[in-house]
């Protein structure tokens, strides 16, 4: 941008005045050229003025040029053609671009966004909003632009469309919905999708149909509505965070238990502004506690009537916690274990295969994975059942853990497929002889009710660090050596080959 500069006349005395007010208008426009620059530095704003006549950039500011990282001259060298100019945008960008750019002749202004393309590789992103001139003849002139780079804005809206459809995610999976309610205007701001489906409607409905606490209680069961309104109520006039229970009526009938749990926002001059909470559907949390308690009131009723001693009430409810702890135990077991082996599952396995590598990294020691596959499984299920099938993975399973070390593990993944972890290799030859000591016992017969079968295995073996970093590169490695082996015969085991998780 061309700088203001003082300029000194030579006056006769008469023209002092004059002189004066010439410099004070210079003044003003150096102050005003001074704020334009600060204006645009703050703002990431930058300006420029194309010639249509010529089909080049005539003029452009230093926020202009600090936009693609360019000096101003070299904007002006860069730019003296439209095809130079369709250059530094992004491929993507640059037909409607174009568009624009002809369009605004006859609109006589625009409004874009694109991207462009710097020098050095970085692509940012840019809005873009002008006018036009035009001659006596009517034809365009020229276009004044103004240019802003939005690129941190763009990250920061993509970032939160990521979280809006984590959050929304995590409603679906958790059954519960968020809310922002106006203590002062009595009303819902914001409903989230999962609040509304708690509710059995879409947002748009519950908002139409409820403008205050009197509706909003309208589908509350008759026998919780005083406590809730005691709550809210202690809520908007003391602040701080509340939890209720209640039941609600569903558009389709259904009876529902919901927990209610929020805060306030608190402004120090308006006092108490929103409530700020999340909705959670409960049903079946309290139908299981109701079942619960049923068991445990009929039993107790049963030990009471038969010896009236405290002591045998208090062993029994001390038997019931046990079992409770004992189902939450096998729930867990079951959550990360095969049901029909008791192996781990694959998501217990790559956890352990997890902190497997971690301990080879900090030990730079070896690892190995096995994938082990059995040859004529599905032959076994065909000609004796799947009863059958299931016992030969049983037996299968137990001569399995029988040939690994104590410090390795093994878990089926589906199906009759294996995973085998081996950890703290101190020699490859190791992986070797377990993987044929598992080929030599898997072979042997098996006698299920007084039916033989016979099954193999083929194993491919993938080794820390050669042929994965990873638990999914080296199950992926230990996979496909397995496949090898299938096609090579069978019956075998073989190890990855180099570059096989490509």
């Amino acid at each position: 941008m061309q700088k203001w500069r003082t300029v000194r006349v030579s006056a006769r005395p008469g023209d002092n005045l004059e002189q004066a007010e010439l410099e004070a208008e210079l003044e003003r426009l150096r102050q005003r050229e001074t704020l334009l620059d600060a204006t645009e530095l703050i703002a990431s704003l930058g300006h420029c003025e194309w010639d249509f006549l010529n089909n080049r950039i005539k003029y452009c500011s230093d926020g202009y040029a600090r936009i693609f990282r360019q000096s101003v001259e070299e904007v002006l060298e860069s730019r003296r053609s439209w095809e130079q100019v369709l250059e530094r945008l992004h491929p993507d960008d640059r037909e409607n671009y174009t568009d624009c750019y002809w369009s605004q002749q006859q609109l006589g202004s625009h409004e874009i966004e694109y991207r462009i393309i710097r020098d050095d590789g970085e692509t940012r992103h840019i809005y873009e909003t002008g006018t036009v001139e035009y001659g006596k003849d009517g034809r365009a002139v020229a276009a004044f632009g103004l240019l802003q780079d939005i690129t941190e804005r763009k990250i920061y809206q993509q970032e939160l469309e990521n979280r809006d459809a984590l959050a929304k995610q995590v409603e679906t999976i958790s059954d519960i919905g968020h809310f922002i309610y106006d203590l002062n205007a009595d009303q819902y701001t914001y409903l989230s999708q999962g609040f509304a489906r708690i509710h059995g409607v879409s947002v748009e409905e519950y908002m139409s149909m409820v403008h205050g606490r009197s509706d909003d209680i309208e589908d509350v069961h008759p026998e919780d509505i005083d406590n809730l309104l005691e709550v809210y109520e202690r809520h908007r006039r003391d602040g701080g965070q509340f939890n209720v229970e209640y039941r609600i009526f569903r558009s389709d009938g259904q009876i529902r238990w919901i927990r209610e749990q929020g805060t306030t926002l608190v402004s120090p001059a308006a006092g108490v502004l929103q409530s700020v909470g999340v909705l959670q559907d409960i049903t079946e949390q309290v139908k299981t506690e109701q079942s619960l308690r049923e068991a445990r009131d009929s039993l107790e009723a049963m030990v009471k009537s038969r010896t009236r001693k405290l002591a045998a009430t208090v062993r029994q409810l001390e038997g019931e916690i046990r079992e409770r702890e004992k189902i939450a135990a096998e729930l867990d077991f079951l959550a990360n274990h095969d049901a029909l082996t008791g192996l781990p599952s694959l998501r217990l396995c790559k956890d352990r295969l997890d902190h497997s590598l971690a301990e080879a990294r900090r030990n730079r020691q070896n690892s190995a994975v096995m994938f082990l596959d059995l040859d004529g499984f599905k032959d076994v299920n065909d000609a004796h059942g799947h009863e059958l099938g299931d016992l030969v993975l049983k037996a299968t399973a137990d001569r399995i853990k029988a040939e690994i070390r104590e410090t390795d593990t093994v878990a089926r993944i589906g199906g009759d497929e294996f995973v085998i972890i081996l950890s703290s290799l101190p020699e490859i030859a190791i992986a070797e002889r377990i993987a044929a000591s598992l080929i030599a016992q898997i072979v042997q017969p098996i006698l299920l009710q007084e039916t033989r079968v016979t099954v193999s295995a083929s194993i491919g073996i993938a080794l820390y660090p050669e042929d994965g970093v990873t638990a999914e590169d080296l199950i992926r490695s230990a996979d496909k050596a397995m496949y090898q082996v299938k096609h090579s015969g069978k019956n075998s085991f073989g190890f990855a080959a180099p570059g096989q998780t490509d």
